[in-house]
């Protein structure tokens, strides 16, 4: 598969099994445990998806994403909020914050084997 996925998250054990996962669904996938290292891969992996844990935004999940979408330029990801709490609320904020999906943990493959379809080859 062409589609080359970012996965950023503080949670080793879910960052793992997804990574493992996507792996073995044969997408490219690159990982990264900080904010930091996730703009860093962004911008040098261009990633056609973020799955982007909302952990890492600090309660500013709009900063996180304004930065995502500044280090991809023209070519910016689908953005994947990754939280823990499944509320219409929270599922408001992270798209109100410039999420194009978000999702809970943990993830349905089904679930997440459609969005992903909708990214292309």
């Amino acid at each position: 598969m062409d589609t080359h996925i970012l996965i950023a998250d503080n949670d080793e054990k879910s960052l793992d099994g997804l990574s493992t996962l996507l792996t073995d669904l044969g997408y490219g996938v690159s990982v990264a445990r900080t904010l930091d290292e996730a703009l860093t891969v962004a911008a040098r992996d261009a990633p056609a998806v973020a799955i982007v844990a909302l952990s890492l935004a600090q309660d500013e999940p709009v900063v996180l994403v304004r930065r995502l979408r500044a280090v991809s330029g023209e070519r910016a990801p689908l953005l994947i909020g990754l939280g823990g709490w499944g509320e219409s609320r929270h599922r408001e904020e992270a798209l109100a914050a410039g999420f194009d999906v978000h999702l809970v943990r943990p993830v349905g493959l089904d679930q997440l084997m459609f969005i992903l379809s909708m990214t292309g080859p």
